[in-house]
């Protein structure tokens, strides 16, 4: 029983780095590879939805990874993804000043990045559910 509460917890840890991990990479793959690194805010339409399709799909993948890996619920798990990813937007945010963004916009996009995150844990959810009742 002890084992297996702690397989558990070592299950959503790695379920939260791995997922966090898979959002970081998507985002640089993304922002820097296929935008080439250029701001987004007072760019064109198609670059600021390209940037908006980069964080949903970001987002969604890390999410469902984590809610792949980690015990239980996929919500849960991806969930557990915002913890870095709070931690990582405070910093971006606050304390990381290259941004010629306003505030209010990388809010913004770190908050799209978090509800994508959380429904790619829903989506996982749904294809558990739906595996289950096959």
């Amino acid at each position: 029983m002890r084992q297996q509460v702690i397989f558990s917890i070592v299950q959503g840890a790695a379920a939260m780095f791995v997922g966090y991990g898979v959002i970081v990479l998507l985002t640089s793959l993304g922002f820097n590879g296929v935008l080439g690194g250029r701001p987004l805010y007072g760019g064109s339409p198609l670059i600021l939805g390209a940037g908006m399709l980069v964080a949903v799909i970001a987002g969604l993948v890390g999410g469902y990874t984590a809610g792949l890996i980690g015990p239980g619920r996929g919500l849960f798990n991806a969930s557990l993804v915002l913890v870095p990813l709070i931690g990582d937007t405070i910093f971006v945010l606050f304390f990381f000043k290259r941004s010629t963004a306003p505030f209010w916009f990388d809010a913004l996009a770190a908050a799209t990045l978090m509800v994508c995150t959380v429904g790619g844990g829903l989506f996982r959810e749904q294809s558990r559910r739906r595996e289950t009742r096959a």
